[in-house]
């Protein structure tokens, strides 16, 4: 009789404006009931595939460290983001930028909540004479600069300049 043996490892890493990267990798083995009798040939087959993994998720973490470090990487232009972060083509730089993640999302509207008189539609007036689009359509960068705008706004008591 077979058993299946399932090695996983996952990880996050911080990025700049606010962002993330994650990657996982889930191995599974198939391997002869047998396998169990000898401890050591077990915990062997387990670290090989921590490890394999381990590897991969490291791999796959380097491509965004090196992108966001501001280094050249060949692999990078033909390698797929993860989908939760569609590709957002600004046509006036030849760099791709990232829409706003909903966690940068999330905390523009916290931010909002402890400002006067910053309700939803001043929020939305402020980001089109800004950034000429809406709070929802804003790049990562673009995010990073509201919250700025917004802390700024918050600690002088004041409201945002539209």
């Amino acid at each position: 009789m077979a058993i299946k043996i399932n090695v996983g490892v996952n990880k996050k890493i911080g990025l700049p404006d606010y962002g993330s990267a994650g990657s996982h990798c889930n191995i599974e083995i198939e391997a002869d009931n047998s396998i169990l009798e000898n401890t050591k040939h077990f915990l062997q087959r387990v670290k090989d595939a921590y490890e394999v993994a381990r590897q991969s998720v490291e791999e796959e973490l380097s491509h965004h460290r090196t992108t966001n470090s501001g280094q050249s990487n060949d692999d990078n232009n033909h390698r797929q983001e993860p989908q939760q972060r569609q590709e957002y083509s600004n046509n006036n730089s030849s760099n791709n930028c990232y829409v706003a993640s909903p966690k940068q999302l999330n905390y523009i509207w916290q931010l909002c909540k402890g400002i006067k008189n910053l309700d939803r539609r001043a929020l939305e007036k402020y980001c089109d004479s800004k950034f000429g689009k809406a709070s929802s359509q804003l790049t990562s960068r673009e995010a990073s600069q509201l919250i700025e705008d917004l802390k700024a706004a918050k600690s002088g008591g004041g409201g945002l300049a539209v």
